[in-house]
């Protein structure tokens, strides 16, 4: 049953750092797209990546589709978000039962 708690704790913790991962990249992510939404109303022609293709439109098409991405990725990062919550609060308690019976015999931190 001890046995059982540490590898749940361990599973949980490879997860929370996967996720700290996912989070960070959608942050980048968000933030690189704010950067080309400042960008669009200062150049003269707009060039938006669909796959591999270069599509060619103005301005205001530009902003919605850049929207409708950070719009989705804000959704993404939210849910990440809230996962990890839960996880960092359940590591919380599982630490503080393990660290309650096995005292410095366990090392339950990352570094």
């Amino acid at each position: 049953s001890d046995q059982r708690t540490i590898c749940t704790f361990g599973r949980m913790n490879k997860r929370a750092q996967d996720l700290a991962v996912e989070i960070k990249k959608r942050d980048e992510d968000i933030e690189k797209l704010n950067d080309a939404g400042d960008e669009i109303y200062i150049a003269d022609e707009i060039k938006y990546v669909f796959g591999e293709a270069f599509i060619a439109m103005d301005c205001d098409g530009a902003d919605t589709l850049l929207s409708a991405k950070k719009d989705l990725l804000q959704g993404e990062l939210d849910a990440l978000s809230a996962e990890k919550a839960e996880l960092d609060s359940a590591m919380g308690k599982m630490k503080a039962t393990l660290y309650a019976k096995f005292g410095d015999n366990i090392y339950l931190e990352n570094e």
